[in-house]
């Protein structure tokens, strides 16, 4: 498999196999949720979606980032602004040589 990264997916990375692209997401543990409060859990990866398509896997990965942040909004004007500021961040991957 191939692994396709990069800081502006993050925590997302996508997979590439010889019948489709999976987008995983990196999963850091909350240390409320180990069993001992002193260690540190592993990130691990989890998959999210299959698409036969790369474009359509990095618009996964925007939706998610969208969707997945911790961020609040005010007003739905402020959480589209965020959707365009995503979309566009990713538009130039996704539309290069028609991805």
């Amino acid at each position: 498999m191939q692994i396709i990264k990069d800081p502006s997916l993050e925590p997302y990375y996508i997979g590439r196999d010889s019948h489709c692209y999976t987008v995983y997401e990196v999963i850091t543990p909350d240390s409320d949720r180990l069993r001992s409060k002193s260690s540190k859990g592993e990130n691990y990866e989890k998959p999210v979606a299959h698409y036969s398509k790369f474009g359509s896997a990095l618009n996964k990965v925007a939706e998610c980032q969208l969707h997945n942040s911790k961020e609040n909004f005010d007003s739905v004007s402020k959480y589209l602004d965020r959707w365009d500021k995503l979309s566009l961040k990713l538009e130039k991957l996704i539309n290069y040589k028609g991805l």
